[in-house]
């Protein structure tokens, strides 16, 4: 729900059960001014949120559209295909054997204008004289030189840990007249990681009003895991309108 100080016209983001079904006193952070609150309905955008600033990691990125599948072919159209495919070869074989003669004296003339170094040879076949290069039998090819097998490469080191605040998954709460962070630490590296403090930025727009930390010990973190905290901070400076946490 949305508590809005009737003094300074403040807002913020309560969870309802902080509250309780009969309310309770807050006090705003902005002016100190304090008044019993009740649950009610949900009114306008707070005024303290947390958003996600974009990073290589954590930019929300939309949904892939599912293409549909093109239906499969039904049993008579791909009997009609490979008959069609098998006909298409077989005519082929009948037409290179019907001209085969044709096709070997194509072959002898273009072996003739080629380099010796690029020269082929074949086998003659019955019936026909061997045939000879103008310019004498080609010389016997050199031998490839052996190439130096490469040794093997030792196993790749695996990525260092990399632990990140998920900030779509993290909240801010107004307990007891005190802001309360709520989140998960990710671990997006290759290797277990361990945090050592929580490093909480006061925004207002573009503009940072300043940084606090908190000791923050969660670990150690698995590659691809996550692990819940939970803070309770000093009140934010005057004006902060964003509150961002991030992990060290």
């Amino acid at each position: 729900m949305i508590v809005t100080c009737s003094n300074c016209r403040a807002r913020y983001a309560v969870d309802p059960l902080a509250i309780g079904p009969t309310g309770r006193t807050v006090q705003c952070a902005r002016c100190n001014h304090r008044w019993f609150q009740r649950a009610e309905g949900p009114p306008p955008t707070p005024d303290i949120v947390i958003r996600p600033q974009p990073t290589a990691t954590n930019v929300a990125a939309a949904l892939p559209v599912p293409v549909p599948q093109p239906p499969e072919p039904s049993w008579a159209r791909r009997l009609s295909i490979a008959a069609v495919v098998v006909l298409v070869v077989a005519a082929a074989g009948v037409a290179a054997y019907l001209h085969r003669g044709t096709l070997l004296v194509y072959a002898d003339k273009i072996a003739a204008r080629l380099p010796s170094e690029l020269r082929f040879s074949r086998s003659t076949p019955a019936g026909h004289a061997p045939t000879s290069s103008p310019e004498g039998p080609a010389p016997a090819e050199a031998a490839a030189p052996a190439v130096p097998r490469e040794a093997p490469k030792a196993d790749a080191q695996p990525l260092p840990a990399k632990l990140e605040v998920d900030l779509a998954m993290s909240k801010i709460e107004l307990v007891d007249g005190r802001y309360v962070v709520r989140g998960e630490v990710t671990n997006v590296g290759g290797s277990p990681g361990t945090t050592s403090k929580l490093v909480v930025t006061y925004k207002k727009g573009d503009d940072v009003l300043g940084t606090r930390s908190y000791p923050l010990r969660l670990g150690p973190i698995a590659a691809g895991g996550r692990q819940s905290f939970s803070q309770t901070l000093d009140n934010p400076p005057a004006g902060a309108t964003d509150i961002v946490p991030s992990v060290e």
